[in-house]
């Protein structure tokens, strides 16, 4: 008798057990349902933003230190990307240079970022010199005038802003900005 009660016991504890387990496992499926929606409902949310904006146009650029950077490469890190159309001779872009270049260590990792210098005749040569001189350690490329002229962009000081699906979130044309004012725009990007 006392054995009967005993798996009796034992079997009633399983049960429970059992049931519990599988409780627990219906909680986790519905925590992951309930998270994949969420996931859903952004996705959605972001494309509804995306319909508004300018898809930006596919560019590759070496910069100066041969680091390629493309709008493709960044949108497969799930990465937005910030460009600034640029010149050596710019006294705008020269007033930009120092802000970005306090602002881009906190961002680099989260933003990809490029600096194009519009004008052909800024070769490697030119803007290596630049970044010694100005003690400027952003990704800057030579003078690619048809980057900007694939974005639209009329005129050098202009910053770009694109989000990670690949659409224009901004556009900052000739316009000399603040340390605060990039990190607004990086922190744009990146939310």
């Amino acid at each position: 008798m006392f054995k009967i009660s005993k798996i009796s016991t034992l079997s009633i504890m399983a049960l429970f057990l059992f049931s519990a387990c599988n409780f627990g496992n219906s909680q986790s499926s519905e925590e992951k349902d309930k998270t994949s929606t969420q996931k859903d409902e952004v996705q959605q949310v972001a494309k509804e933003n995306n319909r508004n904006l300018k898809k930006a146009p596919e560019f590759e650029v070496t910069t100066i230190g041969n680091q390629k950077i493309s709008l493709e490469k960044s949108m497969a890190e799930n990465k937005p990307i910030m460009i600034y159309f640029t010149a050596s001779w710019c006294p705008m872009c020269a007033k930009n240079w120092p802000a970005i270049e306090e602002v881009y260590p906190e961002y680099k990792d989260k933003v990809n970022f490029v600096a194009i210098s519009i004008d052909p005749t800024d070769n490697e040569e030119v803007m290596t010199r630049l970044a010694e001189e100005k003690n400027l350690h952003f990704p800057l490329v030579k003078g690619t005038p048809q980057v900007m002229i694939d974005f639209g962009v009329g005129s050098q000081a202009t910053t770009v802003g694109v989000n990670e699906d690949g659409y224009v979130e901004f556009q900052k044309d000739k316009t000399v900005l603040t340390a605060d004012q990039y990190r607004d725009l990086f922190e744009q990007l990146i939310n």
